[in-house]
């Protein structure tokens, strides 16, 4: 990648100071490796717009870090033993998941992804990082959903489809107590579409563009329902 590749810790350190983030030295360590094999794979295909690690930082791994903080202010569905089943759909090039898993470790995470040179990817740097309980999926989120034999407690989506579409495809595989955060680059709906809640928003700036995270979860009515319908 020449003058874009990653070839200092002190300037990625320097850098996600500069954005907010003082990352402990193990996912500082881990974030060198990604974004180095990054710059490396975007030499041959184009996994990701940024040209350089710099663009790719700023423009879309602080999403990741953001994304850690704003969990701790959701009300996951972790049980006492950590325990906890997220899917990042439509992975990509492992955003937001990889980053976000340097800082953020909470119970089991799927990255899905249909594209097999991205899933193949995200697979080396699996294997390069080791980070636990941290696994990819190749193939459609449908083949993935229906290989499933437990619900979700978390499903993250970052412009995988339209977000009403995903709703109607994730409810049938999100706990009652589950949440849905999708990336958006617009204000969250004013009215959560019938059957769930608006149960969290953030907006953060980054790169000077203002950015929001949804969080939808399944109204309690609706939630209750669905159980009834089980038991029917």
């Amino acid at each position: 990648m020449g003058k874009t590749a990653l070839t200092s810790k002190d300037a990625l350190l320097a850098c996600c100071r500069e954005l907010g983030f003082d990352l402990p030295q193990q996912a500082l360590d881990g974030l060198f490796v990604y974004l180095d094999m990054l710059c490396q794979w975007n030499a041959v295909m184009n996994l990701t717009g940024g040209r350089t690690w710099r663009d790719v930082l700023t423009g879309l791994v602080a999403d990741s870090f953001h994304l850690a903080r704003f969990f701790d202010t959701l009300p996951l569905p972790v049980a006492p033993d950590g325990s906890l089943d997220a899917a990042d759909l439509g992975a990509g090039a492992g955003l937001p998941g990889i980053p976000l898993r340097l800082v953020w470790q909470k119970g089991r995470y799927t990255m899905v992804e249909a594209r097999e040179k991205r899933a193949l990817f995200i697979s080396s740097v699996l294997a390069r990082l080791c980070l636990p309980r941290t696994a990819v999926y190749r193939g459609r989120v449908e083949d993935f959903f229906a290989a499933r034999g437990e619900a979700l407690g978390l499903i993250v989506s970052r412009a995988f489809m339209p977000w009403r579409e995903l709703l109607s495809l994730a409810a049938p595989h999100l706990c009652t107590e589950g949440v849905i955060v999708m990336l958006a680059s617009q204000a969250p709906p004013k009215a959560a579409p019938e059957g769930w809640l608006l149960n969290g928003a953030r907006e953060y700036t980054t790169c000077g563009r203002q950015r929001w995270f949804w969080a939808f979860t399944p109204a309690r009515d609706a939630a209750a329902q669905g159980k009834k319908g089980e038991h029917a």
